[in-house]
């Protein structure tokens, strides 16, 4: 019992560095512009929920999918880096739709909670790569597997109440400092998208690190 707390504080610790809840908000009201305030409830928690899904899903088949189409991390986590490039792109240069925010609908807060919500800003390659190396089936149990779900839960309900209280947040910038915020996240965005590319790039040449 001790061995299991002290890995689910552990693996508590490691997801939360990773998801890191306090940062993401940003992105979420970035992402959530165009959204009412129900709309933006409604993404959250589907973008949540979802992403539980795609990181649980992706932590047990996805080690064996990449070894079985012969892909190594190191190619997955340049891939997703330049997957979120684009998207931070989106972000600095794109334009909110504002009549959006008149008739958001069902639909609408959907769309945005699969994408870009859900992933690749909740389950970006570097969360998803992070769930693969905690569910290692070579060194962990399936009881320990659980306890990394379960360390998982307990940071994406974190990170679910972060979301929802962002509205808050939200009424004190207003319409024109959500519109700023997006795009200067963006640009963070962009710049943690070129890293991730170039700390895999150095780590298959031996360079030092960026």
């Amino acid at each position: 019992m001790l061995d299991d707390y002290r890995l689910f504080t552990t693996q508590l610790v490691t997801l939360w560095a990773v998801l890191d809840p306090i940062g993401h908000l940003p992105l979420f009201l970035g992402a959530t512009t165009a959204l009412s305030e129900a709309g933006r409830r409604r993404a959250a928690w589907l973008g949540v929920a979802i992403a539980f899904g795609i990181l649980t899903t992706f932590s047990v088949v996805g080690q064996f999918l990449l070894h079985a189409m012969g892909i190594s991390l190191l190619s997955f986590q340049i891939a997703g880096g330049v997957i979120v490039f684009l998207f931070a792109l989106n972000m600095v240069l794109g334009e909110a739709r504002e009549s959006a925010i008149q008739s958001s609908s069902g639909e609408d807060a959907t769309a945005v909670a699969i994408h870009p919500l859900a992933t690749p800003i909740i389950a970006g390659p570097g969360s998803m790569l992070t769930m693969v190396l905690l569910m290692d089936n070579n060194r962990y149990s399936p009881v320990q597997q659980g306890v990394t779900i379960a360390a998982l839960a307990a940071v994406l309900a974190a990170l679910l109440c972060v979301f929802l209280l962002g509205e808050r947040v939200r009424r004190v910038i207003g319409a024109h400092g959500a519109h700023l915020l997006r795009r200067i996240m963006g640009l963070i965005l962009a710049a943690l998208a070129v890293n991730m590319i170039l700390s895999a790039v150095a780590l298959w040449l031996h360079l030092p690190e960026i």
